[in-house]
């Protein structure tokens, strides 16, 4: 996918969903597709095993009916230790997998430094178990048919949605760097949920203005990108691109999604520093709880603009 301009008018072009690529595994580590750069640290996802999990072994850890799975202690017959809450984590197909670890290994420096990239991608900003449970679940329970993902990384949460949705439902995605579009797009091609995803390169405001209504109306909104765009982006959605009852999900993490300034002091060009976008975050979340027509929850590093009933 491409922006072009023809007459001082940017043009966008959808891009059709690319051939299979292929992937080895080889005792079990990933061989990186597309000659990707492998990072010199492998990050490992750690697993707890902890008791008071609510998920895994322990799945009946979040009701109230826990204390069927609890024994006595003999010297407190009445009493039960209370289990932790435990976060939403999507039960992740092979292939979420295999993008974690392909992005984890990746090293996204080297690929900034070689132009590649628009900026500097951390593997930190790739969604995790909990944030894909997290929005798979909003899909279940919104209902969603139409969702609209602003600011798609490498697609780890775009492919998770898609698995959770119906066949009929359908995903448009936008990203700004063609590289992570085409990154995620490799693995899509993979999945026969990948047929669900539209993927858009492009700027999401220019999207906003123009495609989107024909896009739209959307069910869920996903918005995951730059913090001084938030409240412009969800300014947007409100003017006619959100059916009555939608939802509208803000990633409000400080740093993540956040592209670093780079500063060159003393020859020393290869620094960066890295500005959190806390400020711009407290300037939209004071700005929506004004919204009247909303109601808003913030928990796991999301707000949550959901309908009043």
């Amino acid at each position: 996918g491409s922006s072009k301009r023809q007459g001082g008018v940017s043009v966008f072009v959808r891009v059709a969903r690319p051939a299979e690529s292929k992937m080895q595994n080889v005792g079990g580590n990933i061989i990186l597709p597309q000659g990707y750069p492998r990072a010199g640290v492998i990050h490992k996802q750690q697993v707890s095993t902890g008791k008071n999990l609510a998920s895994g072994a322990y799945p009946t850890a979040t009701f109230a009916q826990n204390f069927l799975t609890s024994p006595l202690t003999a010297a407190s017959p009445t009493r039960r230790s209370v289990p932790a809450w435990s976060p939403p984590e999507a039960p992740s197909s092979d292939l979420i997998g295999q993008m974690r670890e392909t992005v984890n290994n990746t090293d996204w420096r080297q690929l900034y430094l070689d132009k590649k990239t628009k900026f500097l991608v951390q593997s930190g900003w790739s969604a995790d178990a909990q944030r894909c449970g997290l929005l798979q679940t909003m899909c279940a329970v919104s209902g969603a048919r139409k969702v609209l993902e602003i600011g798609q990384c490498c697609g780890v949460a775009t492919l998770a949605m898609a698995e959770a949705l119906p066949p009929d439902a359908r995903i448009i995605t936008l990203e700004i760097d063609p590289f992570l579009a085409d990154f995620a797009k490799q693995f899509w091609a993979r999945s026969p949920d990948g047929q669900k995803i539209t993927s858009f390169v492009g700027s999401a405001k220019e999207y906003l203005r123009s495609d989107a209504y024909k896009d739209g109306p959307f069910d869920l909104v996903i918005v995951d990108a730059d913090k001084d765009g938030m409240w412009d982006y969800y300014c947007a959605l409100k003017g006619g691109l959100l059916t009555e009852n939608a939802t509208v999900v803000l990633d409000t993490t400080p740093y993540k999604g956040q592209p670093p300034d780079r500063y060159v002091k003393f020859g020393m060009d290869e620094r960066w520093e890295s500005n959190s976008g806390q400020a711009a975050i407290q300037e939209a979340m004071n700005k929506f709880k004004q919204d009247d027509s909303k109601r808003m929850a913030t928990f796991a590093g999301v707000t949550v603009m959901y309908p009043k009933f």
